[in-house]
């Protein structure tokens, strides 16, 4: 779909190209040679656009890019604007001029609004849910901030509708994988937590390769949360039958 977006934006006078990879593992190649502005396409994976874009805003070389978003789902284009109040909308058949004017118009101090949403919601973590933790660090409870009421936690296996679980390398995540996609039915959400790229802890995971582990064991990645500066989280779940 990228390769054809930019493919048609050539041919209205625009030199555009396709991101060449997922997640901000591109980020070194946009460094490289900075484009005027960038286009995110909310018609697809909607809350994976909303995540690079602020990725890009947190990054410190590319914060300044114009971004163009084309609208999909009115509410979660509306989410997005509030968290890129300077961003530029657009429909497709107008984005060509929609991208002329954010790069004429490009944001002196370019904004990044934190998301009105608490993480426990964005977690979908609700009133009186038991979270299983597996190999959280000792701030947990900071971490997640404000919880709703009756929320407990647990470091044992067991029933939780909910399971978080950190992980610092693909090793690790592999080790982990097998047992919990045996105890992973219908309705239950396995929450992997890694480092970013830009937090001081090495790590060599990105959303790509955790899409690609856990596919092994039929399970998807269904949601992209940005949780904070050092931790980045997905949620994976059964995949759902033909």
């Amino acid at each position: 779909m990228a390769a054809e977006r930019a493919s048609r934006l050539r041919s209205e006078g625009l030199e555009a190209s396709a991101y060449p990879a997922l997640g901000p593992k591109a980020f070194r190649t946009i460094r490289a040679e900075l484009p005027d502005a960038i286009l995110i396409d909310l018609t697809e994976l909607p809350s994976y656009g909303r995540t690079m874009a602020v990725l890009l805003r947190e990054s410190k070389s590319l914060r300044a890019i114009p971004l163009v978003f084309l609208k999909g789902d009115p509410e979660k284009a509306a989410r997005v604007r509030e968290t890129i109040p300077d961003a530029v909308f657009a429909v497709w058949p107008n984005v060509a001029p929609a991208i002329e004017r954010a790069i004429k118009h490009a944001p002196a101090e370019p904004a990044l609004t934190p998301p009105s949403t608490s993480l426990a919601q964005r977690l979908r973590i609700r009133e009186g849910a038991m979270l299983e933790l597996r190999n959280a660090p000792r701030d947990i409870a900071r971490l997640l901030g404000p919880l709703p009421e009756g929320v407990r936690m647990t470091r044992q296996s067991g029933d939780a509708p909910l399971i978080l679980l950190f992980v610092k390398s693909a090793a690790a995540l592999v080790r982990e994988l097998p047992a919990l996609a045996g105890r992973l039915s219908r309705g239950r959400t396995l929450w992997t937590f890694w480092p970013k790229r830009t937090s001081a802890t090495p790590c060599d995971l990105t959303l790509p390769v955790i899409r690609d582990l856990v596919r092994s064991y039929d399970m998807i990645d269904s949601k992209i949360c940005a949780v904070n500066e050092t931790w980045s989280a997905t949620a994976i779940t059964r995949r759902r039958a033909r």
